[in-house]
């Protein structure tokens, strides 16, 4: 489970979340947030604006607010990721506004052992005790300590405005009953275009990447509700919780019930 919808929902200016993951994988997406994962153990695939590069133990990459991005597991990684407004380090982003990262891959000779445990500080912090002035100290510190490794560029040169455009409107209608021709009617564009940007652009095609982003909001509402099977798999656009159940299956090896037993095992 990937906390995008949790943070793409929120509208929070002080939004901040951390989590570590087992074999993350999340098709590209965007939000305008900032995001830094640090692989803790192992190698996973981090795409940043079409940029692709295998991250191992002790890397880390960035991504700027609206920095089009996903992860491709295909072995064992285990992720540490920090998701938080750009308005929680205002002064520091009030400056590089409009930028991205030439060079958002941090590898083994900058994550030093300091990097590496004000990561660790930041999370156990958030787990236990969430002070925000803490919280905000350690971020500073930390965007302090890389910034004479950052590289900027203007972050319109990284996407065309179509396929920005695109994932904003799958964001907020991914509920819906969406097709490539209901899209391509309300963006103003033909149903071969949008489907070239997911092939060529995303690295998807259109129903798989709709269905990855279902199944994650599925996971987070089987993770912290009691709703029913059947509620989440409406809430989430599917037509039938019989073609819930078998896509979430594909997609996580588990049915929904498996999961939601494991997550609640998990809390003994």
């Amino acid at each position: 489970m990937y906390p995008f919808f949790q943070a793409n929902k929120s509208g929070d200016q002080n939004f901040f979340t951390s989590n570590i993951f087992s074999n993350l994988s999340f098709p590209p997406h965007l939000h305008p947030y900032v995001e830094v994962v640090y692989v803790i153990d192992g190698s996973i695939e981090v795409t940043i604006n079409n940029v692709s590069r295998r991250l191992n133990t002790n890397e880390a990459a960035i991504c700027f607010p609206n920095d089009i991005h996903g992860y491709n597991n295909k072995t064992f990684s285990k992720t540490l990721m920090f998701i938080f407004s750009p308005d929680i380090t205002r002064s520091f982003f009030s400056m590089r506004m409009d930028k991205t990262l030439e060079n958002p891959f941090m590898p083994k000779n900058i994550i030093n052992n300091e990097i590496k445990n004000l990561f660790f500080m930041l999370h156990d912090e958030f787990t236990k005790c969430n002070n925000k002035y803490v919280i905000k100290g350690l971020l500073y510190t930390i965007l302090g300590k890389l910034d004479k490794y950052f590289i900027l560029k203007n972050s319109s040169s990284s996407y065309s405005n179509a396929t920005q455009n695109l994932l904003k409107y799958i964001e907020v209608h991914y509920q819906d009953n969406i097709s490539l021709e209901s899209i391509a009617k309300d963006l103003g564009f033909s149903k071969f275009y949008i489907s070239r940007i997911f092939s060529k652009k995303i690295g998807y095609q259109f129903n798989d990447y709709i269905n990855r982003l279902r199944i994650n909001k599925a996971q987070k509402l089987l993770s912290e509700t009691d709703l029913s099977i059947t509620t989440i798999a409406l809430e989430c656009g599917f037509e039938s919780q019989r073609n819930f159940n078998r896509i979430f299956k594909k997609l996580t090896l588990l049915t929904p019930t498996e999961f939601r037993m494991g997550k609640s095992m998990c809390k003994l």
